[in-house]
């Protein structure tokens, strides 16, 4: 195998850095980028007529070299399209306060705990005096009664609010995960709308988004065990918004959350089902074409089924990519599919790339295409059924290690038993949706949907009963495991050599390992000697409780009233951050001057007053720093801090 085979895999790589480089670039000019690309432009063609000579191919790394700068660039251009910052009619760059607006549901209802949530595309503003047109989308929540539908046309009263951002250190940032889908705004409305019409913008969108209403009320009239609806609808419709926190909870520490997510083994499967009765190859040119091209259109229909999810989009795209190359080839390269239906969709969507879903997609794909094979070699086992078990093992343990840093990144957690779980979590999920997949295409026809769901509901339910008892196993998962972005591309760096070592074994390539683990070892030496943790009281906004933190090398930490989400979502990510060896609990004192919490190594304690916090005294040196647009904010030094919706960092200063 050589990479001069792939060609895609090269023009995807840079069109992926020209993406990735946006944020950079767009700081230095669209201009300027457009300059630098024309002249580079012009200096390709202007080599391309100068190389005349046939029998002699001159140029050979300047051409290249100037060919993936225009890739690059058209990632960028993409990009900087997209960006809905620079749109200027868009409702992000509005300085007008609005009264009203007027927009559509683009959404079926999400339920939330104290109401529902939609997402609207804005058409025109009222500014108090006229109607303007304008762009954006708006997620809402409401409490109506009837609910919405896609498509309906709606007059709403108030102005929608900018999504906010984080409001602790490595918070989840929401606002910058819902601009990537070009979301910017949100309003609670609650009953201050009215409908006013019906306006289809999506035809094809809005009917398939019916039919989805259709089957999933039809599983909710059939399937009446609660966990396994719930299953039911994520593994085939790709509907877990609404899933029980148990539920989700278990197959994530049972390693088993990819089957719940409508991805390419379930594509797979429906792409696969259509190949058990007709061979295309066998068929003859027309009838070939005509056969793949109806397989290709119901991967589409059921990705529009299930809601266009990136990982979806993918599988749909690659094997799209795959049919239209059997057309022509027998065997056509998987690797150059799967890189020409990343550039498709990025060229669509170039903030796909942030999305958990594509990254998670690729990187498992490409583990199972690239590090599988060789975990197989390992070993033969003679016996069918050991074999088959040892298939499922090693695609489990390829698509861990191509996943592993980064799905610890987002969900901090590893699953201890991912490998033994997979092989009942994907055997069954083959099985769900080989019953599943009829169900829903039958759910209106008496009896027959009847005793399909019956069948859907009792696998769900064996399968679900499996997932419980691993996640009960002792020590089933790990938690509370925090990456650098750092050590997610040393890590990377690291697998790729030693698989390349492992494909082309030899001296050269192991010196180049050694002296790459050799450098890593040094830097963690280095930055072992240097002091990380600083003498500062880290001061959380969680809700309606509070939280805090004290570093000095070790770390102690205190609440009251913060709920068990509060702690988890804005308290843990910077503190699992921390690089301090072990952590403590404070303890709090009520006094006459209110809530006093000592300070170890300081004369004075922190005192805690309704929602105000100051120094017991005074006689102590410290600066404030408060959390604003990601950053640290250094703020005018007072005697007390009045805790609002941002964290607060107090540096003690050395005396």
């Amino acid at each position: 195998m050589r990479f001069s085979e792939f060609p895609f895999l090269r023009y995807a790589l840079f069109f992926i850095l020209g993406i990735v480089l946006y944020p950079v670039l767009s700081k230095i000019g669209i201009w300027v980028i457009i300059g630098v690309a024309a002249a580079s432009g012009l200096i390709y063609l202007f080599l391309v007529f100068a190389n005349d000579d046939r029998r002699r191919y001159k140029f050979q790394i300047i051409l290249p070299l100037l060919a993936y700068l225009q890739l690059a660039a058209a990632g960028f251009f993409f990009t900087y399209q997209k960006d809905i910052k620079n749109h200027p009619n868009h409702l992000l760059n509005s300085n007008k306060e609005i009264k009203a607006y007027m927009g559509t549901v683009i959404s079926y209802d999400e339920p939330k705990p104290n109401s529902i949530a939609n997402r609207i595309n804005v058409k025109k503003v009222f500014d108090g005096k006229v109607w303007e047109e304008k762009q954006g989308e708006v997620l809402i929540y409401h409490r109506s009664a009837q609910g919405l539908s896609s498509g309906d046309l709606l007059l709403i009263s108030g102005s929608p609010q900018n999504i906010q951002g984080p409001t602790n250190p490595f918070e989840f940032d929401y606002r910058k995960f819902m601009q990537n889908q070009q979301v910017s705004h949100q309003h609670f409305i609650g009953e201050k709308f009215e409908k006013i019409g019906k306006l289809t913008e999506n035809p094809i969108e809005t009917f398939f988004i019916n039919i989805r209403s259709e089957i999933l009320s039809g599983m909710d009239s059939l399937i009446h065990n609660r966990q396994a609806n719930q299953v039911a609808k994520a593994i085939l419709l790709g509907q877990k918004k609404d899933m029980d926190r148990d539920i989700s909870d278990a197959y994530v520490t049972a390693g088993a959350m990819h089957i719940l997510a409508v991805s390419g083994l379930h594509v797979g499967i429906v792409y696969g089902f259509f190949f058990l009765f007709i061979k295309p190859y066998r068929l003859k040119v027309k009838k070939r074409i005509i056969y793949l091209s109806i397989i290709i259109l119901l991967i589409w229909g059921y990705a529009l089924l299930t809601g266009m999810s990136p990982s979806v989009m993918r599988a749909a795209t690659m094997f799209s990519l795959m049919a239209l190359a059997q057309m022509k080839s027998r065997n056509p390269s998987i690797f150059n599919a799967i890189a020409l239906s990343a550039v498709v969709l990025l060229v669509y969507d170039p903030f796909l790339i942030y999305a958990v879903g594509f990254q998670l997609s690729y990187l498992a794909l490409i583990g199972i295409l690239v590090i599988q094979p060789l975990l197989v070699r390992l070993w033969s086992p003679t016996n069918r059924i050991v074999d088959y078990i040892w298939q499922i093992t090693t695609v489990s343990f390829a698509a861990q290690l191509a996943t592993f840093p980064i799905s610890a990144y987002y969900f901090h957690v590893f699953p201890t038993y991912f490998a033994i779980a997979n092989l009942v979590a994907i055997p069954g999920a083959f099985l769900m949706m080989a019953l599943g997949v009829p169900l829903m295409v039958l759910i209106k026809v008496p009896y027959i949907s009847l005793v399909l769901a019956w069948v859907t509901e009792k696998t769900i339910i064996v399968v679900n009963t499996l997932i419980f008892w691993f996640q009960e196993l002792p020590g089933s998962r790990i938690s509370d495991i925090y990456f650098s972005l750092n050590f997610i591309w040393v890590y990377w760096l690291m697998l790729s050599l030693f698989i390349l070592l492992w494909l082309y074994p030899g001296r050269k390539m192991a010196y180049t390992i050694l002296v790459m683990l050799g450098l890593v070892g040094i830097s963690r030496l280095v930055f072992a000697f240097i002091p990380k943790e600083k003498n500062e009281i880290t001061l959380y906004a969680a809700g309606k409780g509070m939280a805090l933190d004290y570093h000095f090398g070790e770390t102690l930490f205190w609440y009251d009233q913060a709920s068990e989400q509060d702690i988890s979502f804005k308290v843990l990510p910077n503190r699992n951050a921390s690089t301090a060896k072990s952590r403590f609990p404070m303890v709090a004192f009520e006094t006459e001057n209110g809530l006093e919490i000592p300070i170890p190594g300081q004369s004075q304690n922190l005192v805690i007053q309704k929602n105000t916090i100051h120094f017991a005294g005074g006689g102590i040196d410290f600066s404030i720093f408060r959390w604003e647009e990601n950053k640290w904010t250094s703020v005018t030094k007072s005697d007390s801090i009045l805790m609002d919706s941002h964290s607060y960092k107090i540096i003690l200063n050395s005396p």
